[in-house]
């Protein structure tokens, strides 16, 4: 199954300094709290609704928010993936799995290939060499899970890397918004809105009249997770 999936981020940001006045005290771990969700619905099968969550967020020395045109946050600790080397310096991929004893217990690998920790690299559509890496939960700053209610009235997380087989491989909304202080380099307390848009064709296909809740949090660049909360349940057509 195709999904098409993107995300849009919005942020409103309250910049705390007043002059006659001492500025508030914020715990440097950030905190948030849910605000509202809004289902916007395209109308055409081919283009992309999306659900658009609001979150109001506190932090005491600002340091929030990711730059996706600054090379360092691309780089550790922030880098996407970590990939394995042998001391020879060649990567390690998935001959050596099947070959060498001390790397049988990597994540097994069979077709069809998956999107997880084996990445595939062609050559006029023949598969030229497997290489083994892992993701790096970092490379995100905000953290979103679907959560769908059973008949019994418990949830499941629905899981977006599993639920599809390669290459229709579905990839979390996890994802990051940009950095809302005004100087990094002088930390200082920050709260305000945070509104943080989800893409996909795949929405109402795969959820239509189910019972849903978000489970988030995010993390500033120091690495520190905010408290996670949950939206209130909900259906797509309960928030349009």
């Amino acid at each position: 199954m195709s999904l098409i999936r993107s995300l849009i981020v919005f942020c409103a940001l309250g910049l705390v300094v007043l002059s006659c006045f001492d500025p508030p005290t914020y715990s440097p771990v950030p905190e948030i709290e849910f605000r509202s969700l809004k289902f916007k619905e395209i109308g055409d099968v081919s283009e992309p609704d999306s659900i658009i969550l609001s979150l109001n967020f506190k932090d005491g020395d600002g340091d929030i928010g990711l730059d996706a045109s600054n090379f360092a946050d691309q780089n550790i600790p922030y880098n996407n993936k970590y990939y394995f080397r042998f001391p020879n310096g060649t990567l390690l991929n998935y001959k050596a799995k099947r070959t060498n004893p001390n790397y049988d217990t990597l994540p097994a690998f069979v077709k069809p290939y998956n999107c997880t920790n084996w990445e595939i690299f062609t050559e006029d559509k023949i598969v030229k060499d497997t290489l083994y890496f892992q993701l790096n939960p970092d490379h995100y700053n905000i953290f979103i899970d679907f959560l769908v209610k059973n008949p019994d009235g418990s949830f499941k997380e629905f899981n977006w890397r599993e639920e599809f087989a390669y290459p229709n491989c579905g990839i979390p909304f996890d994802g990051r918004f940009p950095v809302l202080s005004k100087d990094l380099n002088q930390p200082g307390p920050l709260e305000g809105t945070i509104r943080y848009g989800m893409v996909s064709t795949g929405f109402k296909l795969l959820f239509s009249i189910k019972t849903l809740k978000l489970r988030i949090k995010i993390q500033d660049r120091a690495l520190n997770k905010s408290n996670e909360i949950e939206s209130p349940e909900f259906t797509l057509q309960s928030i349009k």
